[in-house]
């Protein structure tokens, strides 16, 4: 199955974040120092701004050291072994705090509880590295994935924050809000209080999830049923993507002077697996959560949800927040809203039959009680028969 577009996918609808980068960087560049903190939900396009940040970068001449982390159970230090020893490095490659580290990297064991004094040394060659890389001219550190970093890592990053901004440099963390860990919110507030934005990578406008469109399948304009099915997609660039594909691969696509429709209704059960997909990373706990509100609608009132699940409305949110931390919901007042319809209708179509009318009586029981109004508490009775 191979994606409708160019290797290269656009990046639309960011104009005001790469006005960011490019003051960022100019900054950078005339001797200044600055740290950026990039968050956003999985698919909304982190990596594609990085990869805008990499060609500014070049265009400027400036250096880009870049590290990716594959999980906490990696190697110590693994993320800034990448970024600062990878075979990209470029300078300072033979230096004497090079050679030590690297000597010292090979006979680290996996726990810093274990040679307490060898982390300690590690530590300060990793921060005697960054610090002075800056000597020679500007450069970039970006560190991609902070949230799966491992704990040395982390480590390290918290006592730097206490020291400022990198000389001469732009540190950009990418994260997403889950997994939650509490040694990466030290690493967050401790880069807050010395100065660091935020900034926080939001999903597409519906303006801007048509033009990603029309550009990934070379078309002038897209028809309304297959625009209605992209709006389910919340603005997330890489549902976007995944609709297409699914859309492409149940061969659905039609054109016709110049405007791409999708016709037919049978291709979007195939979408249920696109949608479960997106947030499978949340864990059965947070999903069993979701699941149920589905049955609630587009929108919920916790104190419903709590009745519904039959648990303590403080146990709902505790749940909800990884959901809310990962983008799938978000707040409207007093109720919480699926930021993608997608997501919602198939975590819905995830329950078996027997689960769905099991819910839909609970919630007509709760929302009953709430005081909801008549004709809603029976739609739910009838589809509890």
């Amino acid at each position: 199955m191979t994606e409708p577009t160019s290797p290269t996918r656009p990046l639309v609808g960011r104009g005001a974040e790469l006005d960011d980068i490019d003051e960022l960087l100019s900054s950078v560049a005339t001797g200044g120092g600055a740290t950026v903190l990039l968050e956003g939900e999985a698919g909304v396009g982190r990596t594609r701004l990085v990869e805008a940040l990499q060609r500014a970068a070049e265009l400027l001449g400036i250096e880009v050291c870049l590290g990716r982390a594959v999980g906490p159970t990696a190697a110590p230090y693994a993320m800034l072994t990448d970024a600062l020893l990878g075979p990209a490095r470029g300078r300072d490659d033979a230096g004497p705090v090079v050679a030590e580290l690297t000597a010292l990297l090979e006979v680290l064991p996996r726990e810093r509880s274990d040679a307490p004094a060898r982390f300690a040394r590690a530590d300060e060659l990793f921060a005697a590295l960054v610090r002075r890389r800056g000597e020679p001219g500007p450069w970039v550190l970006v560190l991609e994935d902070v949230h799966l970093a491992d704990p040395c890592t982390l480590h390290l990053l918290a006592g730097l924050a206490g020291e400022g901004a990198l000389p001469r440099a732009l540190t950009v963390m990418t994260m997403r809000g889950v997994p939650h860990r509490a040694d990466l919110d030290v690493v967050v507030a401790g880069w807050t209080r010395a100065g660091a934005r935020y900034l926080e990578l939001r999903p597409l406008s519906p303006a801007a999830t048509a033009e990603l469109a029309q550009h990934l399948l070379h078309a002038g304009s897209i028809g309304p049923a297959l625009r209605g099915v992209l709006g389910t997609t919340g603005g997330n660039p890489r549902l976007v993507v995944d609709v297409l594909r699914t859309a492409e691969a149940c061969g659905v696509l039609e054109r016709s002077g110049g405007v791409v429709e999708a016709v037919g209704t049978g291709w979007l059960d195939e979408l249920d697996e696109v949608g479960r997909a997106h947030v499978q990373h949340l864990g059965p706990q947070v999903l069993t959560m979701l699941g149920q509100a589905s049955v609630l609608g587009g929108s919920f009132v916790v104190g419903d949800l709590a009745a519904l699940a039959g648990e303590p409305v403080t146990e709902c949110w505790r749940t909800l927040r990884h959901g809310l931390a990962a983008g799938v919901v978000h707040a409207r007042g007093d109720r919480l809203v699926f930021r993608h319809d997608l997501v919602r209708t198939s975590l819905y179509a995830a329950l078996d039959e027997g689960q769905r009318r099991a819910l839909h009586a609970r919630a007509a029981w709760a929302l009953r009680a709430a005081g909801a109004p008549p004709h809603v508490v029976a739609a739910h009775l009838e589809r509890a028969r």
